[in-house]
């Protein structure tokens, strides 16, 4: 068809969607530069040249195609989400913000845009409110339930909750309907305030008007949980696991309640001697030892780091954490390490218990070889003076990881657990101040994993050297 018709834009767009398809990339490339040679104002032929790029991780290009998309006349909200992505990704951080904002300028009420550009704004430590435009386009819009929960739970995360609060009561005010997000907004917002029977009403009331809403049931756990009712908890989770046995957060909640209830099954889930799990990276060729390679990592892992600030909605605090998938960038050391993960992952996978019936053990069977194991996300935090995670679980996930690439002297060598990585303490929110199951001392070149849905943190610890990791979720394909 190009060839009978080489300036149809259209067919230049299929032969590339078709390569990609067949997973060659270059070629879809090719399509596109070869169609646009023709036809070079084409909107969308451009913006699909733009996705593929970055695909390609060529992101200065890619951010470039973009823009001339939309000169030409392309226009989605999708462009402006993409372009900045691009645009951060390519080392141009104040860049990705103000594409950001343009897109929230020309598309006020998409509640995507606005907390992309309100995240964007934090990370980069911006002047000003990051927060002020998404509230005001919730109070032009006034009826969209998206934006105002997108408004409050961000206030939330930035644990204004006064403001929160006033922000929930001004959409009522102003006529905004009830949505399952924002009721269950309302129903916490009680339980903030000491009204945990109040909130539990709520929450009752929630559940009986969107019975199958599996957010509504973890939601209401969550409150059970912190109104000390774990058996009330514990039945809203097995619910949960009756249509997905492995949500990761119906299990983590799960085991909290048969916690709570001394309930034994509770080390039959998290058994956090076993299942907690160091696996040294083993040294690949080219390099005389480990700290020669990780020395190398943590260069190349330096760069990677663009923010300054932590994501406003991931457990890291004092610290920054890369954008996107770390794997697909072209990076041979990037390349070396996902091959040596994989290979220590199966030499841990190879002692897994044989357990049919269990939600953790059970899974490794679906992976049998290192191809079999596919990554969920891939990232790299580092972490400064004070700097931590928040207690938290990866509910994407099926294996976990943190590998320790560069450690301050006063974690390696200090006497106490400043640094140091925890099993088995709740998120804070809760309120139960359980204390940790397990706590391990990090090593640079070794690779902790352990279940997705098990509660894990940082503890703080004080240096001028930075704390630099690698982390993963991986599932088993399909």
């Amino acid at each position: 068809m190009t060839e009978l018709a080489p300036a149809n834009a259209a067919a230049w767009e299929l032969l590339a969607a078709i390569s990609q398809k067949r997973g060659a990339l270059e070629q879809a490339i090719a399509a596109c530069r070869e169609g646009l040679a023709h036809v070079p104002d084409a909107p969308r032929l451009l913006y699909s040249l733009a996705q593929l790029l970055r695909e390609d991780t060529d992101f200065a290009s890619s951010a470039e195609a973009y823009l001339q998309a939309q000169r030409a006349g392309f226009d989605s909200p999708d462009l402006y989400r993409n372009r900045g992505e691009a645009l951060l990704e390519s080392g141009d951080p104040q860049g990705a913000l103000a594409c950001a904002r343009e897109g929230t300028q020309r598309y006020p009420g998409h509640a995507l845009l606005q907390r992309n550009a309100a995240r964007l704004h934090y990370e980069v430590a911006a002047p000003g409110d990051p927060l002020d435009e998404l509230h005001t386009a919730a109070r032009a819009v006034k009826t969209d339930p998206a934006l105002w929960q997108t408004l409050v739970e961000l206030q939330r995360r930035l644990e204004r909750h006064d403001e929160a609060n006033a922000a929930l009561a001004e959409a009522r005010r102003l006529g905004c309907p009830d949505s399952p997000g924002l009721l269950t907004l309302e129903a916490q917002a009680l339980a903030l305030a000491g009204d945990n029977s109040g909130a539990t009403r709520r929450f009752d009331a929630l559940l009986a008007g969107f019975p199958d809403d599996v957010s509504v049931k973890i939601n209401f756990a969550m409150h059970a949980l912190s109104a000390l009712d774990p058996a009330r908890a514990a039945q809203l989770c097995e619910q949960v696991l009756q249509g997905n046995p492995y949500d990761q957060l119906a299990l983590t909640f799960l085991g909290t309640a048969w916690q709570l209830l001394d309930d034994p099954r509770e080390h039959w889930l998290l058994d956090y001697e076993t299942m907690v799990r160091p696996v040294p990276i083993p040294v690949p060729e080219g390099f005389a030892d480990r700290e020669s390679f990780f020395l190398a990592l943590t260069e190349a892992l330096e760069d990677l780091h663009r923010t300054g600030a932590h994501p406003i909605e991931q457990s890291v605090r004092g610290g920054t954490q890369t954008n996107g998938f770390l794997f697909r960038l072209k990076h041979p050391l990037l390349f070396t390490l996902e091959g040596q993960i994989r290979r220590a992952i199966m030499t841990a996978m190879e002692s897994f218990p044989e357990d049919s019936e269990h939600p953790f053990w059970s899974r490794r069977y679906r992976a049998p070889t290192g191809d079999g194991l596919r990554f969920a996300g891939a990232w790299s935090v580092r972490l400064r003076g004070q700097g931590y995670h928040t207690n938290h679980i990866h509910p994407e996930g099926w294996v976990s990881s943190a590998l320790y690439v560069s450690l301050p002297d006063e974690v390696t060598q200090g006497d106490d657990t400043a640094g140091h990585i925890q099993f088995g303490a709740p998120m804070k929110e809760l309120g139960l101040d359980l204390p940790p199951r397990r706590i391990v001392k990090p090593e640079v070149g070794s690779l902790v994993l352990f279940p997705s849905y098990m509660w894990h943190g940082t503890i703080p610890f004080e240096s001028e050297q930075p704390r630099i990791t690698v982390a993963f979720d991986l599932l088993p394909e399909r």
